[in-house]
């Protein structure tokens, strides 16, 4: 049997974050039962400012590495993205969602039948 190959638009060739960002959970099992419901929703919520934080910190990574390659770096450039507090929010963001995915998770697993 030949092994799948993804088309360019299944799931398998999107990109992760992208996938996060639209994420639905489509679970049968786990959808028919009526006390998981909002745990789903909430859940999905969770994923999705996961993926959100991490895009922001993604780009906060990025703006550094492109700033370090410029050769007209400057100190004040450095001392401006070092001052950057927003960045600091993203994380401790990013540390609140990954703990209710977590503690959503755990909720999901109780209620398997």
């Amino acid at each position: 049997m030949p092994a799948h190959t993804p088309t360019p638009q299944s799931p398998e060739k999107r990109r992760l974050r992208d996938r996060l960002l639209d994420h639905d959970t489509e679970n049968a099992r786990l959808n028919d039962q009526h006390l998981l419901t909002n745990h789903l929703l909430l859940f999905d919520d969770d994923v999705r400012e996961t993926a959100a934080a991490l895009g922001d910190i993604e780009a906060y990574l990025a703006r550094a590495l492109s700033l370090l390659e410029r050769q007209d770096l400057t100190r004040q450039d450095l001392e401006r993205l070092a001052a950057d507090l927003e960045v600091e929010s993203k994380i401790a963001a990013l540390d609140d969602t990954l703990a209710s995915l977590r503690h959503r998770l755990h909720i999901i697993a109780d209620n398997l039948d």
